[in-house]
């Protein structure tokens, strides 16, 4: 089941909670408690991409890197990246499509959205939700005895990147 998932997001869950857990590593640390992983099957990442190019006529783009916009910031990815951006609301395993591409660019030609590309789209999976880096906040008032130490640590989503496609159309 493929739906629209925010404005720049379609979410095929489904591909993946029907399948049989390929892999089960099991760890066990004197610190942690005893915790199972599964992964999703290699083969099933490739086939929900090639269906997806199939039903929706896209035709993928071999050597290319692309310019996509996710959640307010723009990364530059080509296939196989692996990126850090804000939280994003999927499951860990999920193939996601990136719908607004801003750029893309092969050895022979450049695409330039204005402001996107309709007809071109970023494949892409989430590996991991986690949290960033810890930021430290430190405030103080010279003369005054004034000192406050703060942090915060933002929710992180890393996404690998499959395949840039694009409509055969276009």
């Amino acid at each position: 089941m493929i739906r629209n998932f925010g404005s720049n997001l379609i979410k095929s869950s489904t591909l993946f909670r029907n399948q049989p857990i390929i892999s089960t590593t099991t760890t066990t640390s004197p610190l942690f408690k005893k915790f199972t992983t599964s992964l999703p099957p290699i083969s099933s990442t490739q086939t929900s991409e090639e269906s997806y190019n199939f039903e929706n006529q896209f035709t993928p783009i071999k050597d290319s890197f692309a310019v996509v916009h996710i959640a307010g910031k723009q990364y530059k990815v080509i296939e196989g990246d692996v990126i850090m951006t804000d939280k994003i609301p999927a499951d860990v395993g999920e193939h996601i499509v990136l719908d607004k591409v801003l750029l893309v660019g092969t050895k022979n030609e450049t695409l330039i959205g204005k402001p996107i590309i309709s007809g071109c789209k970023v494949h892409a999976y989430i590996e991991q939700q986690a949290k960033a880096e810890h930021v430290t906040i430190f405030k103080h008032r010279p003369r005054k005895n004034y000192k406050r130490t703060t942090g915060f640590q933002a929710l992180a989503t890393h996404i690998r990147i499959g395949g840039i496609i694009r409509n055969e159309k276009l």
